[in-house]
Formats: structure tokens, C-alpha cells, sequence
């Protein structure tokens, strides 16, 4: 092999071997910001140049002779850089993601000691807007993140500032840009917050989860509140009625002995049946938006009339004589 050969393999291996840690440089900056890009030190600068590769091709962007008295800037690149000569370091302003690229400063037109800079500029995320398609209880909630402007990649979402609960089914799509709910609850109620990120920097919106409407335990509740309801106007119709029929009767028709006692276990019993209803739909109701003190008063108060008429009722049915003994120790 001819030394012209050699040389050409040493200056091939020289210009495509990787360069050395402090000779190549990786930043991400955001649009619109100013950045500095440094050259590699050396203690006998006669001449530097920066460049801008693009595709493989350089750019020009200015050269510096130390002999000369200002540095030759391009005009493409004029009132966006600022060379500093002390050091080499050229500062570049208001970059834009089309001034992405590599950034090489050769000193002494010695391209192997040349510093690259890999520069990567984004756009910052903008404050992300949030919506809700329904807040129905037992819908499909849908909560939507969308981000105005800037390259996202990564989207977090919270729930009343810690992690969404892992005891609710939420689920997310592939970008993670929108959270489903399956069958919005009361206890789905809350702040709910989306994350928008990216390498330079984040942005977060809450919005307020407010679910309305009557859930299915508190519809059964109202069924059974309206049966019970139902019951008891019955009883005060049937009360009235019975009453107006007993003052309109005569004295030798009235209604006395077993007919009268079954009418009094009736009624007693309708309002047991009312009174225990009530109850249920309080019981289901209590489950749903928790234990509060009126309704542990009204409870107790239902469950004493339940108690009471169920007791009378069953006396009256089953053992009379008892009330007839009653009525005589009174009498006495």
C-alpha cells in the first residue's frame, strides 16, 4: 500500500471516528430563549469559526481573525449572535425549532479538534384546557386534556393532588389525553388535574368534578319512600273516613267487639309496614351521602313507631285479654 493511500485511511478513520465527551455537547432549549454555545479551550487561538450543519452541508454563521479588529458575521446571521472573543463562545438569540441542527467551532482550521453542539429547540407546553362531557351520575364521564400549542410528551393526571385512587376504574387512552370514568359516582366527585409536559418545561389545569343527579340505591330509595308515602296517606284517608262514619252512625250501630279490634290491628299494622319502609330508604339513602344527625334522629324516631304499632298489632291479633286486663287495673 502507497503512503498517499495510508494517509487518506488515517484522514478517513480521523474524520469519521466519534469524538471525544468534551468535544461534542447535547442541549434542548426552548423557543424564543438565548443560548450559549462554547468552543473547545486552547491557549493559541489565531482563528475560530462557527457553523451551522444542516443535512450534512455547513453553514456558515461568522469567522474570527484574532489579527483582525471585528469578527465576519453572515448576513443571515446578523443581530442574532453575539461572539465573544475572549473565549470563543458564540451566544445565539431568539432560537426557533428551525434553528435545530449541529453547531461546530473549529479553531485553527483544525476540523478533528472541532467542538460540535447538538441543539434541540422545542416549543414549551401551553397551559393545557380541560372538559367534561357529562356529569349524569351513572353516565360515562369523560374528562379531555388538550394542550393549545407545544410539543407534549408526557401527560399526568391527579386527582384531588395525589394519584388517581387505584379502587375506581379510570381509565386512559393511548396519549394519555383523556380519562374515562365508566359510571360516574358521587365518590368521583373532586379535583380533578391534567399535567402537560415536556424536556423544558410543564403545565398543569384542575377543574372541579361535580357528578348530579340521583344514583340507582337513592332511586330505590325514593320508590320505596313513595310506597311508604302511598301508605300512609291511605291510612289518614281510611283514618278520616272511619272517623266521619262513626260520628254519622247510629249509637245502636256502631262498630263494637272483634270487627272494631281488626280494624285498630289494620290500621297499626299499616303503620308498621309504613314506618319500616321508611326506614329502608333511609338505610339506602344513609349509604349514599353518609350519616348525618337528623336522619339518625328521624331513624330512631321510626324505628320507636315501628316497634310500638308492631307491638300493639300483635297484642291486639293474637292476645286481647291482655289489653282487658290492662283496662281493669286502670280502673281500678
Amino acid at each position: 500500500m502507497s503512503s498517499r493511500m495510508i494517509c487518506l485511511t488515517l484522514l478517513l478513520l480521523f474524520h469519521w471516528a466519534p469524538k471525544p465527551a468534551e468535544a461534542q455537547e447535547h442541549r434542548t432549549v426552548a423557543a424564543g430563549s438565548s443560548v450559549l454555545l462554547t468552543a473547545l479551550p486552547t491557549n493559541n487561538t489565531e482563528h475560530i469559526q462557527w457553523e451551522y450543519i444542516r443535512s450534512s452541508t455547513p453553514e456558515n454563521i461568522m469567522h474570527y481573525y484574532r489579527t483582525g479588529k471585528e469578527p465576519v458575521i453572515a448576513e443571515r446571521y446578523e443581530g442574532r449572535v453575539v461572539f465573544y472573543s475572549s473565549n470563543g463562545s458564540l451566544l445565539l438569540k431568539n432560537v426557533q425549532v428551525s434553528d435545530s441542527g449541529i453547531y461546530r467551532a473549529t479553531i485553527n482550521l483544525n476540523k478533528i479538534d472541532a467542538k460540535e453542539t447538538v441543539l434541540k429547540v422545542i416549543e414549551p407546553v401551553s397551559k393545557p384546557q380541560l372538559q367534561i362531557n357529562s356529569t349524569v351520575v351513572g353516565s360515562a364521564v369523560e374528562l379531555s386534556c388538550e394542550v393549545p400549542s407545544g410539543k407534549v410528551q408526557a401527560i399526568d393526571w391527579k386527582k384531588d393532588g395525589k394519584p388517581l385512587p387505584r379502587n375506581r376504574c379510570y381509565l386512559l387512552s393511548e396519549s394519555f389525553n383523556v380519562l374515562y370514568i365508566p359510571e360516574g359516582q358521587k365518590s368521583d366527585c373532586g379535583s380533578f388535574s391534567c399535567n402537560a409536559s415536556n424536556e423544558i418545561s410543564w403545565q398543569e389545569t384542575s377543574v372541579n368534578l361535580t357528578i348530579e343527579g340521583i344514583t340507582p340505591p337513592q332511586k330505590h330509595a325514593l320508590t320505596i319512600s313513595t310506597v311508604a308515602l302511598a301508605i300512609a296517606i291511605t291510612l289518614a284517608a281510611g283514618s278520616v273516613l272511619g272517623f266521619l262514619v262513626l260520628c254519622c252512625q247510629k249509637e245502636n250501630k256502631k262498630i263494637t267487639g272483634e270487627l272494631w279490634r281488626w280494624l285498630v290491628v289494620s290500621i297499626h299494622g299499616l303503620v308498621c309496614v309504613s314506618s319500616t319502609l321508611m326506614i329502608i330508604a333511609s338505610v339506602l339513602w344513609m349509604r349514599e351521602d353518609g350519616l348525618s344527625k337528623v336522619l339518625t334522629f328521624y331513624m330512631i324516631l321510626l324505628m320507636w313507631v315501628t316497634m310500638v304499632t308492631l307491638l300493639v298489632s300483635m297484642i291486639l291479633a293474637i292476645c286481647p285479654l291482655h289489653l282487658q286486663m290492662f283496662k281493669k287495673k286502670t280502673s281500678k
